[in-house]
């Protein structure tokens, strides 16, 4: 016999492993937090922290695109997004905090990562505004 129904059977759809998503979506990034968190079975030096690596990854892609946008008046526009953002990274640290790894590390990576990409971001926005145009 096959696996026939195990794909449309929500209790064996229930104890499968979740894995992560790569996605800028802030509220998708929330709720990609709750489900790993309830139903990751197994925790490794792999498995939930490749998953939350993603979804940091996409929170830190959504900081990079506000900072390119940020000048002058759209901050004001761009700000409240950041906020989101901020609470999405916040999440991913209470999951990376609650499956036992290292929140130390988790907090530098995440504080050069932001100093990086806004340095980035504000050097290419000189030298579109100032070099370019």
């Amino acid at each position: 016999m096959g696996n026939w129904g195990d794909d449309t059977d929500p209790e064996v759809a229930a104890l499968k492993e979740y894995n992560g998503r790569f996605t800028v979506n802030f509220k998708k990034i929330y709720i990609d937090v709750d489900e790993l968190s309830e139903r990751t079975l197994e925790i490794t030096d792999k498995h939930p922290k490749d998953s939350l690596l993603k979804m940091w990854a996409g929170a830190m892609l959504g900081f990079f695109v506000l900072f390119l946008l940020s000048y002058q008046i759209l901050l004001i526009i761009t700000v409240p997004f950041m906020v989101f953002y901020l609470l999405a990274v916040i999440r991913i640290g209470k999951a990376w905090k609650g499956f036992k790894y290292n929140n130390t590390h988790y907090i530098l990576m995440t504080i050069f990562t932001l100093l990086g990409l806004f340095a980035i971001a504000m050097t290419l926005q000189y030298l579109f505004l100032n070099v370019i145009l």
